[in-house]
């Protein structure tokens, strides 16, 4: 198996997230038949990992994420490490850039980043 290049985190974010909501991507196909029932089969044998998750953090700390997501994680094309809600460090990616949201404190002390990640199979040993 091929190195997999992992981008550091800053040492500023612990990779924890406050909201954490994770499924398998769909692996069946579904085909409708001229007659019968509709046949179902699987495409992948390993599971693609998904999590949508947020996290609340200071505003000191905006140009540091969004310097890790463009400049560390190249965007999206490398994976960093975070930190499930049971614990467990895991490798995963961002499948597209965050959303910033600044709403979160009227005094603009604090921002909301929302995210969606991934985790290939080949890196759930990682």
């Amino acid at each position: 198996m091929a190195s997999i290049q992992v981008a550091p985190r800053p040492n500023e974010i612990d990779g924890c997230l406050q909201s954490w909501a994770d499924h398998d991507e769909v692996q069946v196909v579904r085909s409708s038949m001229e007659t019968g029932a509709i046949k179902v089969r699987r495409r992948f044998t390993a599971v693609v990992w998904l999590v949508d998750a947020s996290v609340t953090l200071d505003a000191s700390l905006y140009l540091t994420f969004r310097d890790w997501f463009r400049v560390s994680c190249q965007s999206g094309v490398l994976p960093t490490r975070f930190k499930t809600p049971w614990g467990a460090e895991v490798v995963m990616r961002f499948t597209a850039p965050p959303a910033f949201d600044w709403g979160v404190d009227a005094g603009a002390r604090a921002f909301r980043v929302s995210m969606t990640l991934e985790q290939m199979p080949e890196w759930a040993s990682l």
